[in-house]
């Protein structure tokens, strides 16, 4: 899940790649980060349905408040800087940044809980903003038609990544779109960044959405296990309140790191 949870991941880019012809039918689609960008037709019209890709990107901060039972329940607010992709996360009990560079929690770790402060810093966004970052850099697609899921019919992206792109580039994401609307009702996703293995175990996200400054944003989502086509228990909700999109940069200074930190660093095989 570059991801959540959870068992999730989540990586961390900016604006998209030009995908294979081979692969797929692409349309060219304008952008305020590169002129002509080619997606393929199924991601355009699910960006389109969003609320459109160039919107997005006229915005430079994000900020949420999210409840949440993922791991335990909890109640907390993001900052991203949807440029650099930097991010504050503020809980009862600690604070946790990305800098640009690093990953820190404040006061400690421990103050954070028992999950990798680094594995969950873009976690809770990535999902978050699912269609949008589809169209960052280094990612591949592939259009799987017409599938079945849960007894309803989607229209099916699988998305996957191109070698060392975010922390855990062997993730795989299917979004599954509603064939009329082409808004994205499930996700299913997979986790590799502990074991480092690509596999295709997934996990399923269902969506449910708001509306904010024109553009489809969720204000929640239920996570369920997911076996052999089939949705099982629901294994945690997500729910966003309190939106803010900005033009405004978002003061740089938030994400810098505080003298009583600990540094969350990659991990290690």
């Amino acid at each position: 899940m570059k991801k959540m949870i959870l068992t999730l991941l989540v990586p961390v880019f900016i604006s998209c790649q030009p995908t294979s012809k081979e692969e797929n039918t692409a349309t060219t689609l304008e952008s305020t980060e590169s002129p002509q960008i080619e997606y393929p037709e199924l991601l355009q019209k699910a960006l389109d349905a969003h609320g459109g890709l160039e919107k997005w990107n006229s915005y430079n901060s994000l900020q949420y408040q999210l409840s949440s039972t993922l791991g335990e329940e909890k109640t907390e607010t993001q900052l991203i800087d949807l440029k650099s992709r930097k991010v504050l996360i503020k809980g009862d009990s600690f604070k946790l940044g990305m800098d640009g560079e690093q990953v820190w929690v404040s006061p400690n770790k421990e103050a954070f809980g028992t999950m990798s402060a680094r594995f969950y810093h873009n976690l809770i966004f990535y999902f978050f903003s699912i269609p949008y970052v589809l169209a960052d850099p280094g990612i591949q697609y592939k259009d799987l038609g017409t599938v079945t899921l849960d007894s309803t019919s989607y229209r099916a992206l699988k998305v996957s990544y191109n070698e060392g792109v975010g922390d855990a580039d062997d993730d795989f994401y299917i979004a599954h779109f509603n064939p009329e609307t082409f808004r994205m009702e499930m996700l299913l996703y997979t986790v590799t960044y502990f074991s480092g293995e690509k596999h295709e175990n997934y996990n399923a996200l269902k969506y449910d959405w708001q509306q904010v400054n024109g553009l489809w944003l969720p204000s929640g989502f239920t996570g369920y296990k997911y076996t052999d086509g089939v949705i099982g228990d629901v294994r945690y909700q997500s729910e966003f309140t309190n939106v803010i999109l900005s033009e405004e940069k978002p003061d740089q200074s938030l994400f810098d790191m505080p003298a009583n930190s600990e540094i969350d660093s990659l991990k290690t095989d």
